[in-house]
C-alpha cells in the first residue's frame, strides 16, 4: 500500500499546459510517431518528478511492539496492591523481545514517568509516611490515558496495559477509551485494590432550600460513606460552633444519612458546615462539608469597638428595634467576604486603621461597592484622621474625610519625621514611607510646620521645618529620598531635637522610624532631653528586625506612642493617626446641639432641636457627594449619608457609648431613633423576579438565570455585570449570554479556586443575586466512586500474553527515490527520441 505525504506539489502539473502547447505548435521535421514518442515521455517523467515531491512512501507490515504500563498511585488505590502491579510489570518486561520496548507511569495527578527501581523507591517512601498528597490527591484516568498514548514511537504496535482501582475522579475514562480505540491502541485493564486502611467520609450537606425565612426551621442532611463497619458522630457547625451532634452507625457500601432541623435565626447569607468525627480513620480532609443558605428576616449589624463593653447599652437599645447585633472587639473584623456577606451593614465604632489589613479594608469597600452593603463609622480616638484612616479604603466609603480646615485659635505644631532610609527600606518599604510622610504632611494646618530627615549611616535632612501651607516644596522634598547604606538614627534624632529647639510652636513632636536595628547611643538620654524641653517623641518598628525593646523605651520615655508593625503598606495610617493625634485638633469637646441640614428619610420625624446634645466630635469635612444631615453650630458635619457603588456610607462624628453620647444613651428614643438610621444604610439586594440555579459540572460553575417582569412575562435583552471574588480577594468579570426568553447563563471554569462569590447585577432593572461557592474536598477522598463499564470490560491483560493478538502494526519506507529514477529515465528516453 502506497501513501503520499503531500499532494500540494501536484499544482506544478500546471506546466503540461505549457508543454502540450509547445508540441502542438512545434516546427520541428521529424517523423510523428517519434514525436509523438518523445513527447509522452517527457510528459511521463514529469508526471514521475512531481508524484517524488510529493514524498510517496509504502507501508510495511512490523512484528515490533510497544508497551507502555500505567500503574495508579491515587490516594485510593492500596499501596500493596501498587507494589504488585510493578512485580507484574517487571515480569512483563522481562518477556518483550528484541526490538520490542516500553514505558512505565505513575498515574494520579497526571503523570509521571518512572523506572521500575524508582518507581518502586517511591512507594516505599510513601508507605514510610512521606506520601506525595497533591500529586495522589486526583486520579485523572482519562486524562492519563489520552497523555499515555504520547509515548508510542512510530512504527510499532501499540498496545497499553492500565493498572487501577478505576475510579476516575474526572469522570473523562469513557470518552478517552472511545478515543484510543479510534486511534488503533489496544487497552488492557488490571483491577487495583482501593484503600484497605479504615476510612470514612463525609460526601456532602444537602439543605432543603438555599434560602430561608427567619425563624423558619431547615433540614440539613449530611451524607456520610465508610469502607468498613463503624461507629462515627456527625457534628453541625455555624460561625465555628456545634450547635448539634448525632451518632450513627456506618455500614461500607451503603450511604448514611444524618440530618439535622435547624432554626434559621442569622439573616444574610449563613455559613454552615457537618464535621464527621469517626471511630476510625485514615485521611482528615475527607471529614468536612460545607454549605451557604441566605436567610432573610432582622437586619444584621456588625459593631466592631475597641472595648465592646462600652457600646452594651446602644446595642441593647437596637436589639430591642428587632435588629439582630453581633458586636465584636478589635479583632473581629472579618477577613473574607463571605463573612461580611453575612452582615447587612459593618459600624466600626473605635477601630484604629492600624488594626486592620489592606485586604480588610479593601474588602470593606467591595462590601460596599459592589456587593451593596452599608459602612458606618462613629467619632472616637480611633476614627476618622484620629484612627489614621485618611486616604485609605475605608475613607473612600464614607461620605466624610479626615482633612479639615484647623481653627486659628487650635496651638500650632511643629511634628519632625526621622525615617530610616537604610538600604533594608529598598523598595516598597522606601516608597510607603515617602507615601505616609506626605499624607502626614497634608493633614497638618496652615500655621502647623513639618521637617523631614532621612537616617542611614549618617543624617541628611531633605525638608527644613516648613510650613504646612507650602505643600509643594514638601512634597518635592520628600520624594528625593532615595534608600541607601546602614542604620543609626541618633543623629537624625539629634538634628530633629535642634530644630524643634530653634521653633516657637506651642506643640513639639517627633516620630522615629525604623526597620532595623541603630547604632549603640545614648538615644533615651536624647530623649528626655527633648522632652524636658517641651517635645513628645513617638516611634515606629517596622517588621520582625526593628529595635523593637529601644523604640518602645523611646515611646515611654518620649511621652509618645509605639507603634510596631510587619506589614509596610500599614505606614500611611500609622504617620496620619500620630499625626492627627499630635496636634491636638481633630476633636471638639464640650456642649453641641446637632442642627438639621438636609431633610432625609432616615430623619423622618425627628426635629433636630429635639435630639439630644453630644458632648464632643472628630473634626471633618463633608465630601462634595455627601448628604449632610445634622452638624453643629459651628458648620462642622455631625451625621452624614452618602452612596458609594451600590451600597451606603454613612458617618456619625461623635459616638454612642458615655464619652459622648451619655445623654443620647439615656433617652427614651435612642434604640427607635438609630434603628430608622441605620435601616436607612442597610444591603437590600432585590431579587424579585430573579431565579438563579447553579451547579458544578466537571470543573465548571454554570449559572441559569430565569428573568420575569411584575406580570411573569419574560425580560430579554438585558444588560448584566458578573464577577466573582475569590479567597485572595482577586475579582474577575465573567460575561452572561442570553439563551432564550428571560434566559441567561454564565460559565466559569474553576480552576483551584477553593472559595468564591459570585455577583449578578441586572444593571437594566438593577436586581442584584449573590451566590457563594466551596470547592469540596478532591473526589479521591469521597469513597464512593463507581468504576466505569467501560474500564471493567476491557480484556485483561496477563504476563504470560502480553504479545498476543497484538494490533497490526506496519512501519513507512519513503518511495520518492524511485520515482525521482523512473522520472529522469524517461525524460532521457523523450531526448533520445528526439535526436534519433
Amino acid at each position: 500500500m502506497m501513501d503520499f505525504t503531500s499532494w500540494t506539489p501536484l499544482l506544478w502539473l500546471l506546466l503540461l499546459i505549457g508543454v502540450a502547447v509547445g508540441f502542438h505548435y512545434t516546427l520541428v521535421d521529424r517523423p510523428r510517431g517519434l514525436m509523438l514518442g518523445a513527447f509522452l515521455l517527457r510528459v511521463l517523467g514529469i508526471v514521475l518528478l512531481v508524484l517524488a515531491l510529493c514524498q510517496p512512501f509504502v507501508r510495511e507490515k512490523s512484528d515490533e511492539a510497544h508497551i507502555v504500563f500505567m500503574v495508579d498511585v491515587s490516594q485510593s488505590v492500596d499501596l500493596a496492591s501498587a507494589k504488585g502491579a510493578l512485580d507484574q510489570v517487571d515480569a512483563g518486561v522481562k518477556k518483550l523481545r528484541q526490538g520490542d520496548s516500553s514505558t512505565l507511569f505513575a498515574m494520579a495527578d497526571g503523570l509521571r514517568e518512572k523506572p521500575l527501581a524508582d518507581f518502586r523507591t517511591m512507594l516505599e517512601s510513601w508507605d514510610k509516611g512521606l506520601a506525595d498528597d497533591a500529586f495522589r490527591a486526583h486520579s485523572k484516568i482519562g486524562e492519563s490515558l489520552l497523555a499515555a498514548r504520547l509515548a508510542f514511537p512510530s512504527g510499532k504496535a501499540r498496545r497499553l496495559i492500565v493498572f487501577t482501582d478505576g475510579v476516575d475522579t474526572e469522570e473523562k475514562t469513557e470518552a478517552s477509551l472511545e478515543q484510543l480505540r479510534d486511534e488503533d491502541v489496544d487497552v488492557l485493564f488490571v483491577p487495583l485494590k482501593g484503600l484497605t486502611a479504615p476510612e470514612a467520609a463525609l460526601v456532602g450537606l444537602d439543605s432543603a432550600s438555599s434560602l430561608a425565612f427567619h425563624g423558619e426551621v431547615l433540614r440539613l442532611t449530611a451524607r456520610v460513606v465508610t469502607n468498613q463497619p463503624m461507629n462515627a458522630k456527625v457534628r453541625l457547625l455555624n460561625k465555628g460552633v456545634a450547635v448539634q451532634e448525632k451518632e450513627v452507625e456506618l455500614k461500607p457500601g451503603q450511604e448514611a444519612r444524618v440530618w439535622f432541623d435547624t432554626e434559621m435565626n442569622t439573616p444574610g447569607p449563613t455559613v454552615w458546615s457537618a464535621e464527621l468525627v469517626p471511630a476510625k480513620d485514615h485521611f482528615a480532609v475527607n471529614n468536612h462539608a460545607t454549605t451557604t443558605i441566605t436567610v432573610k428576616g432582622k437586619p444584621r449589624l456588625l459593631v466592631i469597638h475597641e472595648d465592646e463593653r462600652k457600646m452594651r447599652l446602644f446595642t441593647r437599645a437596637l436589639k430591642e428595634q428587632d435588629f439582630d447585633v453581633d458586636l465584636r472587639g478589635k479583632r473581629g473584623l472579618p477577613d473574607t467576604m463571605e463573612e461580611l456577606l453575612s452582615f447587612d451593614a459593618v459600624m466600626i465604632a473605635n477601630l484604629s486603621a492600624t488594626d486592620m489589613t489592606p485586604r480588610q479594608m479593601n474588602l470593606l469597600r467591595r462590601y460596599v461597592a459592589d456587593f451593596g452593603g452599608g459602612l458606618i463609622m462613629t467619632g472616637s480616638e480611633n476614627s476618622f484622621g484620629l484612627g489614621g484612616y485618611y486616604k485609605t479604603p475605608v475613607e473612600e466609603v464614607l461620605p466624610l474625610i479626615s482633612r479639615f480646615e484647623k481653627e486659628k485659635e487650635k496651638p500650632s505644631l511643629a511634628m519632625v519625621l526621622v525615617i530610616d532610609k537604610s538600604g533594608s527600606m529598598q523598595g516598597l518599604p522606601m516608597e510607603l514611607a515617602r507615601q505616609a510622610a506626605k499624607s502626614a504632611a497634608e493633614l497638618l494646618g496652615q500655621q502647623d510646620q513639618i521637617a523631614v530627615i532621612g537616617f542611614d549611616g549618617d543624617a541628611q535632612v531633605f525638608c527644613e521645618l516648613t510650613s504646612a501651607s507650602q505643600q509643594g516644596t514638601i512634597q518635592a522634598a520628600i520624594d528625593s529620598m532615595e534608600a541607601s547604606g546602614g542604620t543609626n538614627m541618633y543623629p537624625g534624632m539629634v538634628l530633629g531635637k535642634e530644630m524643634l529647639e530653634r521653633t516657637s510652636a506651642k506643640v513639639k513632636h517627633m516620630i522615629c522610624l525604623t526597620d532595623g536595628q541603630t547604632q549603640d547611643a545614648d538615644h533615651l538620654g536624647l530623649t528626655q532631653e527633648m522632652v524636658n524641653s517641651g517635645v513628645t517623641v513617638s516611634s515606629v518598628g517596622l517588621g520582625e528586625g526593628a529595635a523593637r525593646e529601644l523604640l518602645q523605651q523611646i515611646a515611654d520615655v518620649g511621652r509618645g506612642r509605639y507603634y510596631e508593625s510587619n506589614d509596610p503598606q500599614s505606614l500611611p495610617q500609622i504617620f496620619t493617626k500620630e499625626t492627627a493625634q499630635a496636634s491636638k485638633s481633630a476633636v471638639q469637646e464640650g456642649l453641641f446641639q446637632p442642627v438639621g441640614i438636609t431633610e432625609h428619610p432616615m430623619l423622618a420625624g425627628y426635629d433636630a432641636d429635639g435630639l439630644p446634645v453630644i458632648l464632643g466630635y472628630v473634626m471633618t469635612e463633608a465630601k462634595p457627594s455627601a448628604q449632610v444631615l445634622l452638624a453643629a453650630e459651628q458648620g462642622d458635619p455631625m451625621l452624614a449619608v452618602g452612596r458609594f457603588g451600590l451600597g451606603i456610607g454613612l458617618a456619625y462624628t461623635s459616638d454612642l457609648t458615655e464619652n459622648w453620647g451619655g445623654e443620647w444613651l439615656v433617652w427614651d428614643g435612642c434604640g427607635a431613633f438609630w434603628a430608622q438610621v441605620l435601616r436607612g444604610a442597610l444591603r437590600k439586594a432585590d431579587t424579585e423576579g430573579v431565579t438563579v440555579r447553579d451547579e458544578v459540572n466537571h470543573g465548571e460553575w454554570v449559572i441559569d438565570v430565569d428573568r420575569r417582569g411584575e406580570d411573569a412575562s419574560p425580560l430579554n435583552h438585558l444588560q448584566w455585570k458578573v464577577q466573582t471574588l475569590d479567597q485572595n480577594g482577586n475579582t474577575q468579570d465573567i460575561k452572561m449570554l442570553e439563551t432564550g426568553l428571560g434566559r441567561y447563563q454564565a460559565r466559569l471554569p474553576l480552576g483551584s479556586s477553593k472559595h468564591l462569590s459570585l455577583r449578578l447585577h441586572d444593571t437594566t432593572e438593577d436586581k442584584l443575586e449573590v451566590r457563594h461557592y466551596h470547592a469540596p474536598y478532591p473526589a479521591e477522598y469521597r469513597l464512593d466512586g463507581e468504576v466505569p463499564d467501560a474500564l471493567t470490560t476491557l480484556p485483561t491483560y496477563y504476563v504470560d500474553r502480553l504479545l498476543a493478538n497484538l494490533p497490526v502494526a506496519s512501519q513507512p519506507k519513503p518511495a520518492g527515490h524511485w520515482f525521482s529514477w523512473l522520472g529522469l529515465l524517461c525524460l532521457l528516453g523523450g531526448l533520445i527520441l528526439r535526436r534519433v
